[in-house]
This record gives structure tokens, sequence and C-alpha cells, in this order.
């Protein structure tokens, strides 16, 4: 009996330590079970991870791909718009001396000089017309509709010759020529990145003086053939409508009209700006047409005063792409400084005159001619950092009404001060001028600069 007492002692002391290790068994079975799950959830998160990761790539990829098709079509539409505005400024550079040219021949010097005016007059007109076609038509096809007119002035040019006629004809010419100027350069200030901006507008304003600087060559060497000549310029006009063509809708797209309430307040707004401007545009204007006459006061030959206005704008042609790279790279406001300081330097040494000889002077005007359109530069890529949009269309028009006033009233003005003060009075006029605007420009212009290459610098206020 004792053994057998034994035996189910030792039977139900083993069915109990069963009972534990099977306890354990299902403990186990449970940790198992959640380190299963937690891998499988963790699996999970892992893979959405990866996919949210492989999305953000391809998110970055698309902005990163749409940022490049920008920066692309920006470029394109730039260099449209310059080789446009090129083959248009190879056709005016030719027009503006041959006219005169042909004119001389068939009425007086007073009546020859209003007729000059009427180009003046059209761009004045211009800019009047421009916000409403622009509001009806589009910027890209205001340029083209400027584009025909101008090459329609051309051919009335070329067959007449009835004084009243071609008054008409170079009152549109100039018409026609702001409704251009003034959507290429609103678009190349939208569309141009603002650490670039300058050397966009240095090549811009280089390639409106390949035109001033070839053309007169070209009305030296074919003196007797104007017919020919002013039907050559209606057909490189209508040459530049091709580039046109290609960036017509993204201006279309990107520039937007003005009214033309908003013009005043965009140079009250921004006067410095515009100062620099005038003066550049008024000095610009003398050199065309009186530098040669200014220069006999002094005692140099009408030839040599003709080479002096040669020389005057190769330098204008050469120094634009120095002064825009300036512009990116030390900054807006001591480059135009710069070229008002330059200007005023040339001037005071030009007051002495045949004393210096005419290879002195020359050199002077090499350098005076850059630094003096380098204030109209300067001035494009001032209003592009200052006004975007519409205020940045009502400012370039505002930019080329104060062009085409200087234009007008600066040959008057600069022979009324010639005459009273004589050729070294008109220099030292001059050189006042630009010392008033550089000093008065030293204390008060601080224009917000926008980012420049290798360091940061304050964005440009809206």
């Amino acid at each position: 009996m004792a053994d057998a007492k034994l035996v189910g002692g030792a039977g139900e002391a083993a069915l109990a330590g069963g009972g534990v290790e099977g306890a354990q068994g299902i403990q186990i079975g449970q940790f198992a079970h959640a380190v299963s799950v937690t891998k499988t959830h963790a699996g999970a998160r892992i893979d959405r991870l990866s996919h949210t990761l492989v999305f953000a790539c391809l998110r970055a990829n698309d902005r990163s791909a749409a940022m490049n098709a920008s920066t692309l079509q920006a470029g394109r539409v730039i260099a449209a718009l310059i080789v446009g505005v090129l083959i248009y400024g190879l056709a005016m550079g030719t027009t503006y001396p041959l006219l005169g040219v042909v004119l001389s021949a068939e009425v007086s010097d007073a009546l020859n000089g209003l007729n000059a005016a009427a180009t003046g007059l059209g761009l004045i007109v211009g800019v009047l017309v421009m916000p409403q076609v622009a509001r009806r038509a589009g910027a890209g096809t205001t340029a083209l509709i400027g584009v025909g007119v101008m090459a329609a002035s051309l051919v009335v040019l070329a067959l007449a010759r009835d004084f009243w006629l071609v008054f008409i004809a170079r009152m549109a010419l100039g018409v026609g020529a702001n409704l251009l100027f003034i959507v290429a350069e609103t678009a190349l200030n939208t569309f141009a990145d603002p650490a670039r901006r300058g050397r966009v507008m240095g090549l811009y304003s280089t390639a409106v003086a390949v035109g001033f600087v070839l053309g007169p060559a070209v009305v030296a060497a074919l003196p007797n053939r104007p017919l020919p000549i002013l039907a050559a310029c209606a057909i490189v006009t209508v040459l530049a409508a091709l580039p046109l063509l290609r960036a017509r809708r993204p201006v279309d797209t990107a520039v937007r009209p003005a009214s033309a309430r908003a013009v005043l307040p965009a140079i009250i707004g921004y006067p410095s700006a515009f100062v620099f401007v005038f003066i550049g545009s008024c000095i610009d204007a003398v050199a065309i047409s009186l530098l040669p006459v200014i220069s006999r006061g002094q005692g140099f030959s009408l030839q040599e005063g003709a080479l002096f206005v040669t020389v005057f704008h190769i330098g204008l042609l050469a120094g634009q792409p120095l002064i825009g790279h300036a512009l990116d790279r030390i900054g807006r406001r001591r480059t135009v400084l710069a070229c008002g300081g330059i200007s005023l330097v040339c001037t005071l040494a030009i007051v002495g005159g045949s004393s210096l000889g005419f290879w002195p002077v020359a050199a002077l005007m090499l350098v005076w001619g850059g630094a003096n359109y380098g204030l109209y530069t300067g001035g494009l890529a001032l209003i592009g950092d200052r006004f975007a949009g519409e205020a940045l269309t009502a400012a370039t028009i505002a930019f080329a009404a104060v062009y085409a006033i200087a234009s007008t009233i600066a040959p008057a003005l600069a022979g009324g001060a010639t005459a009273l003060l004589g050729a070294t009075g008109f220099y030292a006029l001059a050189a006042s001028i630009y010392l008033g605007a550089t000093l008065i420009g030293a204390v008060a212009f601080r224009p917000a600069e926008p980012t420049l290459e290798g360091r940061g610098a304050r964005r440009p206020q809206r």
C-alpha cells in the first residue's frame, strides 16, 4: 500500500510538473507570435517609408526638371529678344544717318533738323499708345506689331521724297521702335535671373549699339545708293520678326500690360534710376547729332569730329558687356556711380580740347562712350531689381518716355549751350552735371542689391 501511494504521489507530482512546462510553452509561443507581428508591422512601416522616400525623390526630380525647363525657356526667350533687337538695330543705325544725307539735298538744314525730330516725337507717341495695344493684343504680339510698323515705314522712306510724307514715316518708325523696345526690355528683366541681370542688360545694350556703329559705315561706303539701302533695311527689319515669333507666347504670358496711370508713380517711386538714364540718354543723343559741330569749336575738323562720334560709339559697344559684368559682380550702386565718375573725369579732360591733340581726345571719347551709356544699362538692371509684374511694365514705359524726351530736347539744349558758352563751356556743363549726379548718388542712392555671385546681399524690395 505504501508503494502504491508512493507511485501515485510521484505520478501526481509528474502531472503537476507537466502543467508548469505547458504554461511556459504557451508563453514562449505568445512571445514568438508577438515578435512576428512586430516584424510584420516594422516591415510595413519600412515599406511605407521607402515608398515615401521614392515619391519625394520623384517629386524633387520633377521640380528639378521643371526648374531646368523654365531656365531653358527663359534662356531661349532672352536669346530671341536680343537677336531680334540686334537685327532691328542694324536697320535703324543705317536709317538715321542715311535719311539726313538724302534730305540734305532736298531741304534746308533747319527743315532737315525738324524732320529728324520726327523719330523722337514718334518715340513719345509709342510710349502713349503701348499700354492700350498691349492690353488688347498681348505683349509679344505688340512687339511684332512694332516690327511691322517699322518695316512699312522703311518701305515708304525708300520710295518717298515729299518732306511731310517722310516726316510721317519717320514718326511711325519711332512709334514702332518703342513698341518693340518697351516689350523687349520688360521681357528681358522678367526672364533674367537677378544674379545675372546685369550681364543680360549689357548684352542687350550691345545688340542695340552694334547697328549704330555699323550703320554709318554702310552709309559712308554706299553714299549714293539710298533706295537699295532703305529697301534692305526694310527686309532686315522683317527678319527681326523671326526670333520674336518664337518668343511671342512666353512673352504674352509673362509680361503683364500696365496702365498709363502707373507710369508717373514709377518715376516718383524710384527717381534716382530715371535721373541716371536721363543723363546718359541726353549725352548719347548729343554725341550722335552734334559732336562733330562741338568738336569743330575746339579746333578739330569736321572729319575728326565725325571720327570722334565713331570712337564714342565703339566705346559704347565694347563697354556694355564689361559694365553688365560689373553690375553683377560688384553691385549696381558701385557700377553706376563709377560710370558717372569716369564720365566726369573724361569730360573734364576734354575741356582741354585741341591742346591735347586728336589721339588723346579720341581715347577719352572711347572711355566716355562706354561709361556714359553704362548709366542706361545700369538703369535697366535697377528697375528690374525694384519692380515686378505690371509695375515693371509701367517702369519700362517710363524708362522709354525718359529716353524719348531726352533724345528730343537734348540736342536743342546742347546747341543753345554751345552757342552761349562755346565748346569748352559745353563740356564743362556736362562735367558739372556728372559731378552733381555722382555726389548726390553717393549720398542718397541706396538701391537694394540682388544676390551677387559668391556672396549674399540684400534681396530687392518689391
